[in-house]
């Protein structure tokens, strides 16, 4: 079986001239090696350039409109690694030097030689690949280096945690009186938020690196749920309600590990800030037009004190390191990472996160998801 050669991407080539004459002779020149594009003004060259950048552009300098000088400017704005190479028939020094200050590859004056300007443009357009893949190859051993120190960071922080968490699990279990079995449990449970902080951290430093990998699985929405919420419960004083329909899919297929950290880190959120009144948790489902696809959704409602409109409008509600208002951070202890921790991972899994809110009655955070129902 012989199979067909990998087509090579196109070579793309920009030629922005008002004259005609000047454009053809390009055109007819490189169309054999090149994608050629013809711009017949600086506006449209721009025009196309937004579009989809170019590997090379060739520019007359003195255009009715946009300049070559004001295009070359342009052009590097749109990608800085565009080679462009100006044309013009009167060359002066101050212009060449402007050109150069702009990032212009080369200068040329016309009437160009013909041999000149291929060897030119093919130079640019190897000067475009190596510095393109030279950035490739160094953002990834970056993200690589970045991706082995955050697994160190990791192993080395878990690793005497674990081991504190479990001596006091021992020291539980020895005979203490009421008070130091109270001072027990406050370093356990202080414990448990320092470990779950450095989980947050590490996660959304993995998300914001895109080194984080999704695996799917099968698994019970409403059970994956229910366990989540015996979990807030627990911790908190709250209660929640919860409203799951009766015909939810009981087995759908997904990315579970990163649908179960924005539930979790919402159900936290909505019973530390609900100081009066229960939580209302509801699960709603629809099945899309594509087979076996179905968009579940989760509703998260706390009856806290709302969220500052400003923080709504500007997005700030999701930045890291935030939190709705100033004078919550002084009363609810944490790094304000967990709702920015929920959009990137919502983002990851192609979902939505919305949240509604109104000063002095609450909150609401709707996270959506599409997953694949399967049979039970």
């Amino acid at each position: 079986m012989t199979t067909a050669p990998t087509a090579l991407p196109a070579k793309r080539l920009l030629v922005v001239d008002d004259e005609e004459g000047p454009r053809e002779s390009l055109n007819m020149i490189f169309c054999d090696d090149f994608d050629v594009t013809i711009a017949r003004s600086g506006e449209e060259a721009i025009e196309f350039s937004k579009e989809a950048p170019f590997e090379v552009v060739i520019t007359d300098i003195r255009m009715r409109g946009m300049s070559g000088i004001d295009v070359l400017r342009e052009v590097k704005k749109i990608d800085a690694h565009t080679e462009v190479i100006v044309l013009t028939a009167y060359e002066t020094l101050a212009t060449a030097r402007q050109a150069i200050s702009l990032g212009a590859s080369e200068y040329l004056k016309k009437p160009f030689d013909l041999d000149h300007i291929q060897k030119v443009v093919d130079c640019c357009y190897e000067n475009y690949l190596f510095t393109t893949q030279r950035e490739t190859v160094i953002r990834q051993n970056v993200n690589a280096a970045k991706n082995n120190f955050l697994e160190i960071v990791r192993h080395e922080l878990n690793t005497p945690m674990n081991g504190i968490l479990g001596f006091i699990d021992l020291l539980q279990d020895t005979q203490l009186d009421e008070e130091q079995h109270d001072f027990v449990a406050t370093i356990r449970d202080c414990s448990l938020t320092y470990f779950e902080h450095v989980q947050d951290i590490l996660t959304y430093a993995k998300l914001s690196m895109g080194e984080s990998e999704l695996s799917e699985l099968s698994f019970n929405p409403a059970t994956m749920l229910l366990k989540l919420i015996n979990e807030a419960t627990t911790a908190g004083q709250v209660g929640i309600q919860t409203e799951i329909p009766e015909d939810l899919p009981q087995y759908v297929c997904g990315c579970e590990h990163e649908t179960r950290i924005v539930l979790r880190k919402l159900l936290q959120n909505a019973v530390k800030f609900s100081s009066e009144g229960d939580v209302r948790v509801a699960v709603q489902f629809a099945r899309t037009a594509v087979d076996s696809e179905i968009r579940l959704s989760f509703e998260v409602c706390d009856t806290g004190p709302g969220i500052d409109p400003e923080y709504l409008e500007g997005g700030k509600l999701f930045d890291a390191f935030s939190q709705g208002d100033s004078s919550l951070s002084r009363t609810h202890e944490g790094l304000g990472l967990g709702l920015a921790l929920c959009k990137s991972v919502s983002d990851q899994l192609g979902g939505s996160l919305v949240v509604e809110s109104e000063l002095g009655k609450g909150s609401q955070f709707t996270f959506s998801v599409v997953l694949h129902e399967e049979e039970a």
